[in-house]
């Protein structure tokens, strides 16, 4: 009886071994349908040392003219907006880093020329624009948004001979804190950022309007000179990379016919160690003279990645790197004179903009690094140049790059 008591000792403590594998068993098979785990769900946290941008990237602009009105901020209008495609859900403690540029124009200065859009008007408007977080594409206020970039004003100047014709509004890169998602005007994983923009004046009319692009010869509006950027960094992010230059490239600027054949690099960053996932924020600015020329000129910039500090469009390694054909920017610009305007000599280029590296920069296992490459050009308005006509780069800007490390 002895022995087979112990038997029974023996299998019941076989039994409850092979239990415990059975439930531990079932406590890691998979979900029914064939899945690895349990489905994420807009709850589950983001990955560590997660960084996520969202880019309007090329054609940002959603409209074409924006109206003038007598009053500020009456006649408000998104023109570019990033939402729940490209933006992730914004949790606690999450800071979001946002920044834009959005070229303006003022139009219709004479009212029988072909290029006239709307109404005439002699006088400057005033421009403003801001960035919101809202719980719809199209919101510009209200409970329907919150503003999280202060106001950016300028007085584009329209009379002639010290017109600036266009206009840049920038938005360097600033962090913003989300401190509690739950009182946003929009549900975390829905939200929209957009780019409110106004034009105001006293005495406007009903038909007057400014573009947001640039105005053409034939009447159309060219647009694709702008862009806004949305950077999330989650919690626990190593702190981004630092990259900072003053170092003039070139110091003069040659007056081309075209504009496009005369361009410079201004000021140039080398990076490397670019890995899949990690995402370059910038911001630069500029100073150009334009005192020993005799007539006003467009100043033209955009910032691009490429192979090296003195060129002026993107490698082919860099283009499919980032995509955009290279660029970090838009091409924007304005007029510089002379006499008081919202551009008068010296003048002064601010740029900024935001871009995810989609595959490592490497080969052979060896990184290989790139340039970011500030590029300008100028243009002789209403006057021809002469052949050795140049603007003078001043040594007062610089170049601020973030390389925030990817996933």
């Amino acid at each position: 009886m002895g022995s087979v008591g112990g038997g029974w000792r023996g299998a019941g403590a076989a039994l409850f071994v092979l239990t415990l594998l059975v439930l531990a068993a079932l406590a890691t098979r998979p979900a029914s349908g064939g899945s690895a785990g349990p489905a994420r769900t807009d709850s589950a946290k983001p990955p560590r040392g997660s960084v996520r941008l969202a880019t309007t990237g090329d054609n940002a602009e959603l409209r074409e003219r924006v109206p003038i009105a007598r009053r500020k901020w009456v006649k408000k209008r998104v023109v570019m907006s990033v939402g729940p495609g490209e933006l992730p859900r914004l949790r606690r403690g999450d800071i979001l880093r946002t920044s834009a540029e959005v070229q303006i124009s003022n139009t219709c200065i004479v009212f029988d020329a072909v290029r006239c859009i709307g109404r005439r008007y002699s006088y400057s408007p005033r421009e403003d624009a801001r960035i919101v977080i809202a719980n719809r594409r199209f919101a510009t206020g209200g409970r329907k948004a919150k503003v999280i970039r202060n106001t950016r004003s300028m007085r584009c100047r329209q009379p002639r001979p010290h017109r600036n014709h266009h206009c840049v509004l920038v938005f360097p890169p600033e962090p913003t804190k989300i401190r509690h998602p739950h009182r946003l005007p929009c549900r975390p994983n829905r939200c929209f950022v957009n780019l409110v923009l106004e034009a105001d004046y006293p005495h406007a009319k009903d038909g007057q309007v400014i573009l947001v692009g640039a105005d053409t010869p034939d009447g159309d509006v060219r647009q694709d000179k702008g862009r806004l950027n949305a950077i999330v960094v989650h919690d626990r992010v190593p702190p981004a990379k630092h990259y900072r230059t003053e170092k003039r490239r070139s110091r003069s600027i040659p007056i081309a016919p075209t504009g496009r054949a005369g361009r410079r690099v201004i000021l140039s960053q080398r990076i490397s160690h670019l890995k899949k996932g990690a995402v370059l924020e910038m911001s630069a600015n500029h100073v150009v003279s334009i005192s020993s020329l005799p007539y006003p000129s467009f100043v033209g910039t955009h910032v691009i990645l490429t192979h090296g500090p003195q060129a002026v469009t993107p490698a082919g390694i860099a283009r499919s790197a980032v995509g955009s054909h290279g660029d970090l920017t838009e091409a924007n610009g304005f007029n510089c004179t002379h006499g008081s305007s919202a551009y008068r000599t010296p003048c002064r280029t601010r740029k900024t903009g935001a871009v995810r590296i989609r595959h490592t920069v490497a080969r052979n296992g060896r990184f290989i690094p790139l340039y970011l490459n500030v590029v300008s050009a100028g243009k002789a308005k209403r006057a021809s140049p002469a052949p050795n006509d140049r603007m003078r780069v001043l040594a007062k800007g610089g170049l601020e790059v973030r390389r925030f490390r990817g996933p």
